[in-house]
């Protein structure tokens, strides 16, 4: 009985060992030497492939190869599929999420996020040759938005009056738009820009106010409050210095195709 016991006992210590270290991912990360990102492949300009160099570039990838700078350890890519994001994270395949990861209170039950490192503007795409100047000239029109999105909801609530339709897929939704299908389009303001960018000939505008805005941050597995404060801690550092402005400019800033300006700064995502 007593050699039983003491079987017993050594199996709950060596279980409470495996337990406790499993669940300090931030040693496991830096024991490791590496950060394993997941990322997106084909939503320029957050993450792509370089046709040059064949690299995974982008604003996320940047954010990737920050965090892991700031914690001392390697980045390494791994690209996974929008629909797998979580799962890859959740089963561990992936450390982090670094994939335009919108934060919404369903998500939140699954997985844990860090500090906004980009806010998603949605904002409403006029043509240029009409009368509507801000957001309220629309009430009671005709616009246009994507099927689910999240942009979907902020214009029922915005514009109550307005008559929404909604479309498979962003390019319908911009065709419907520029052919007077629909008077406004309704999407977050990089992809906006970037439908405008491709367009040229058709011109758009922006109008103010936004609708809304959709606080993106890193995904993060639950239960990690190390891990979690490491990562934020890094994002801080980021913004601190500078290098989180840096990154905006270099991807949506005025020298690129989306002209933008940065409109926020890295913070605590609250609802």
């Amino acid at each position: 009985m007593k050699i039983r016991a003491l079987q017993w006992a050594l199996s709950i210590a060596a279980f409470t060992l495996t337990t406790t270290a499993s669940a300090d991912q931030l040693a496991d990360v830096k024991a490791k030497g590496t950060l394993v990102c997941g990322v997106m492949t084909n939503l320029d300009p957050f993450a792509f492939t370089d046709p040059t160099t064949q690299q995974q570039v982008g604003y996320d990838i940047d954010f990737c190869k920050g965090v892991a700078k700031q914690l001392g350890v390697k980045p390494e890519l791994k690209v996974i599929s929008f629909d797998a994001r979580i799962p890859e994270l959740t089963q561990g395949r992936v450390d982090i999420l670094a994939a335009v990861l919108g934060y919404t209170e369903a998500r939140a039950k699954q997985i844990d996020y860090s500090d906004a490192y980009f806010v998603s503007i949605q904002k409403m795409g006029v043509r240029a040759d009409s009368d509507y100047k801000q957001l309220g000239d629309l009430a009671g029109k005709r616009v246009g938005a994507v099927k689910a999105s999240s942009t979907l909801n902020m214009l029922k609530e915005t514009l109550p009056t307005a008559r929404v339709i909604s479309y498979d897929d962003a390019p319908a939704a911009f065709m419907a738009l520029v052919q007077g299908k629909v008077e406004g389009f309704g999407q977050s303001e990089t992809l906006l820009r970037r439908w405008m960018s491709r367009a040229p000939e058709h011109k758009v505008n922006v109008i103010l106010p936004p609708m809304g805005q959709e606080a993106w941050g890193l995904g993060l597995r639950k239960n990690e409050p190390a891990f979690k404060a490491a990562v934020n801690e890094a994002l801080a550092k980021m913004e601190a210095s500078g290098e989180s402005a840096e990154i905006f400019e270099r991807w949506l800033g005025k020298d690129t195709i989306f002209q933008m300006e940065r409109e926020f700064k890295t913070q605590p995502i609250t609802q």
